[in-house]
C-alpha cells in the first residue's frame, strides 16, 4: 500500500539517519533504486555501525511537501516500520532537505534545522518519530539544554539557601524527585549508582552553564554556592 502511494511522489536524493547510539548522519546525492524502502535498505547495507534508529527522506506530491519515515533495528538491513506524513511540521523539514539535496542549503544549516528534537516537536503525527528514544542522553543536550539541571538547582537553593553546608542525602532527596525524560533510556544525571557521582555530575553541569555549584566538602557535607 505504501509502495503504491510512493509511485506518485517525487523523492529527494537525501536520507537522514538518526541512530540511537551513533547520532545523526546525512547522505546526499543518493542514487539507488528510486524506491523508498529499497533505497533505505540499500543504504543500511552500507552503514554497518548501527543500533536502533529511524530514517527520514523528503518527498513531494505536487505542491505538497512531506517526509517518508522508516525505522530499523540493530544489525538489520531491513526497514521494520515506515510511514509517509504531510503534516505542517513535516513540510518545513522536507523543504529544507530538498534545498540541501539540490545544493541550495549548506550542510551546517540543514544540521541546525533538522534534528531529532525538532522532528519530535514538529511532527507529532508520526508514531515512529515519537517512539524514538536515545540510548544515552546526548552530551550537548544534557550539558546545555537539560531543564532538570536548572530546576533541581533552583529547588535545592530555594530549600536550603546559598552558602549553606548540608548533608549530601538532602541533595539526593531533591534529585530523586526528577522525572527522567521520555525519549532517553539512560539519563547521565539519574543513572549513576554512586550517590556522590550524581552530585558530581550535577555540579559539573551547573558549572558548565555558570549557574552555581554544589561542592563536596567532606565525606558527608556539600556546600551550595
Amino acid at each position: 500500500m505504501l509502495e503504491e502511494k510512493s509511485e506518485s511522489l517525487s523523492l529527494g536524493s537525501v536520507i537522514v539517519i538518526f541512530d540511537r547510539d551513533y547520532g545523526t548522519f546525512f547522505f546526499r546525492d543518493l542514487r539507488a533504486y528510486g524506491s523508498l524502502t529499497d533505497d533505505a535498505e540499500w543504504l543500511l547495507e552500507r552503514t554497518p555501525q548501527r543500533s536502533w534508529g529511524i530514517m527520514i527522506r523528503p518527498v513531494a506530491c505536487g505542491e505538497k511537501y512531506g517526509l517518508w519515515v522508516g525505522e530499523y533495528g540493530p544489525h538489520s538491513n531491513q526497514v521494520i516500520r515506515e510511514e509517509i506524513t504531510f503534516d505542517g511540521g513535516a513540510s518545513s523539514i522536507s523543504r529544507a532537505l530538498f534545498g540541501y539535496a539540490e545544493h541550495r542549503v549548506e550542510e551546517k544549516e540543514v544540521r541546525r534545522i533538522v534534528t531529532i528534537d525538532t522532528c519530535k516537536r514538529k511532527i507529532r503525527g508520526s508514531r515512529i518519530i515519537q517512539d524514538f528514544k536515545h540510548y544515552t542522553c546526548p552530551a550537548k543536550r544534557f550539558y546545555e539544554d537539560c531543564p532538570h539541571v536548572k530546576e533541581t538547582y533552583e529547588a535545592i537553593r530555594s530549600k536550603y539557601g546559598l552558602g549553606v553546608k548540608v548533608h549530601y542525602s538532602l541533595i539526593l532527596n531533591v534529585i530523586s524527585n526528577v522525572k527522567q525524560c521520555d525519549d532517553v533510556l539512560i539519563c547521565p544525571f539519574l543513572s549513576r549508582p554512586n550517590p556522590f557521582e550524581r552530585i558530581i555530575v550535577l555540579n559539573e553541569t551547573l558549572r558548565s552553564r555558570k549557574l552555581g555549584e554544589i561542592r563536596i566538602v567532606d565525606g558527608n557535607l556539600v556546600q551550595i554556592t
